[in-house]
């Protein structure tokens, strides 16, 4: 693993000739990109991109919302309870 630095950012990548490990924004399975010969782009893993643009926006609208409720999800259980009764 070695450390990029963009932007004054220190950010954490694998880079192997120029891969890089990415999520696709439709599953949020990681995948490495560019691959020789795959057909995944910059935003989508290989199975997504047989995905129609129309169905592909829609889980990706589902998958930010499904994070986003896992997030808020884990921050009110990390939470103490602060409510009284």
């Amino acid at each position: 693993m070695c450390f990029v630095v963009k932007n004054t950012r220190v950010m954490s990548a694998t880079i192997i000739s120029g891969q890089r490990q990415r999520t696709c924004r439709a599953c949020g399975k990681k995948f490495d990109y560019p691959v020789k010969g795959s057909a995944a782009t910059r935003h989508h893993c290989e199975d997504c991109v047989a995905v129609p643009p129309e169905t592909r926006k829609i889980l990706e609208r589902l998958h930010n919302r499904v994070t986003q409720l896992e997030n808020q999800l884990r921050r009110l259980q990390e939470k103490p309870a602060d409510r009284p009764k």
